[in-house]
């Protein structure tokens, strides 16, 4: 059994991502009230996008604006973790500048192909080896995700060869699982560099002859899929990290990539979970508007959230996770 009293206070921040359909829907929902909600909820700060503003919440880069952003977010008491993608050093150098008016600890990023050629590992080497400095100076860590671009196991090398200090990780629970990497795996070698986390839950959805000619893999609210996440919490918090980021991927699906792992489909947590779906719970092929014309989806992912949170207070109150602030639903 995990001692969970010789870990700090787990901080659980809330993903801008968790509102995308009620940012769009037809009732305002701006980011004035996206802190609030998150204030709320009893999480400890945001994740927010920066990248390609405005995006979804952060309208634009003004000074003034983001005075205001940040005024807010301390009147709240929530701390502020920036995301944006991949590791052109122009770009990064803009988007620091940004996260740093905006009070952010940390800036994370992923890789991108590259348009003029080159290999994208050697680019985010590059890249990500360049800001190393102006971050410290800032004070803000870079973190570089396993995203569905690479696996841990190449970030984990990145990271290894770019060797600074404001160069870390974001592990994604979910995320490595498109190459058939085992969570286990992951963890072991992108743990001791990560500083915070993408917690979610996934499910595996079979291919059929109509809607989908390959598996799938599904976002589902918390504790409805097959992801092992109290032991990949207790893993990380073992390798240091006291911080995790709640980001509710239902109905967000994509498909799997090479197998670069040892995973297989249809075992462990590549197990399929089997038709019919309740939309609550498993709702693929949203890219499709008629799989999604008679369902509200800013209400559904707002009950799905909710549905979500009590399950991460309770599973996290009985295997003794502590957190720095207690999560409900208001």
């Amino acid at each position: 059994m995990d001692n969970n009293l010789t870990h700090p206070p787990l901080q659980v921040y809330l993903h801008y991502f968790n509102y995308r359909w009620r940012r769009r829907g037809q009732q305002k929902f701006d980011l004035h009230d996206l802190l609030d909600e998150a204030a709320d909820y009893g999480f400890s700060g945001l994740n927010l996008s920066i990248k390609n503003l405005p995006h979804l919440f952060l309208e634009n880069d003004d000074p003034t604006y983001l005075a205001e952003i940040r005024t807010h977010l301390h009147e709240r008491n929530l701390g502020l973790d920036t995301e944006t993608s991949g590791t052109n050093p122009e770009a990064l150098q803009r988007e620091l500048k940004v996260s740093y008016q905006l009070g952010a600890e940390h800036l994370r990023t992923y890789t991108l192909p590259c348009t003029d050629g080159r290999d994208r590992i050697d680019a985010a080497i590059e890249g990500l080896s360049a800001m190393a400095p102006l971050a410290e100076e800032m004070g803000i860590t870079l973190l570089l995700e396993n995203h569905e671009d690479l696996t841990a196991t190449q970030v984990a090398g990145i990271l290894e060869r770019v060797d600074h200090p404001y160069v870390q990780a974001l592990f994604d629970y979910g995320n490595s699982a498109i190459f058939m990497e085992e969570p286990e795996e992951s963890v072991r070698v992108l743990g001791k560099y990560s500083r915070t986390a993408h917690l979610k839950d996934h499910v595996t959805i079979p291919a059929d002859e109509i809607n989908f000619p390959e598996a799938r893999w599904l976002g589902v609210p918390l504790g409805e899929g097959h992801l092992p996440i109290i032991e990949t919490t207790h893993a990380l918090q073992r390798a240091g990290m006291s911080r995790v980021c709640f980001e509710n991927c239902w109905a967000y699906d994509t498909t799997f990539r090479d197998r670069r792992g040892n995973g297989k489909l249809g075992r462990g947590i590549y197990r399929f979970r089997e038709p019919p779906y309740d939309p609550r719970i498993c709702l693929p092929g949203t890219h499709n508007p008629e799989n999604i014309a008679k369902i509200d989806m800013p209400k559904m992912e707002e009950l799905v959230m909710q549905d979500s949170v009590r399950w991460l207070e309770r599973a996290f109150r009985e295997t003794k996770i502590i957190l720095e602030r207690p999560l409900r639903v208001p």
